[in-house]
């Protein structure tokens, strides 16, 4: 049900699909970093 619903609101409110993905890719980017720091030693962390 909920691919249906973003699926409809991306095609009938385009602008609304972009806000999704720039959403859904700064989430990703953010956990990225954030599980690579946990990771990483020292100097090598991002920030």
């Amino acid at each position: 049900m909920v691919r249906d619903i973003a699926t409809f609101a991306g095609r009938t409110i385009p602008l609304l699909g972009i806000i999704i993905i720039a959403a859904d890719v700064s989430e990703i980017t953010y956990r990225t970093i954030r599980d690579y720091n946990m990771i990483a030693k020292g100097n090598d962390k991002l920030w």
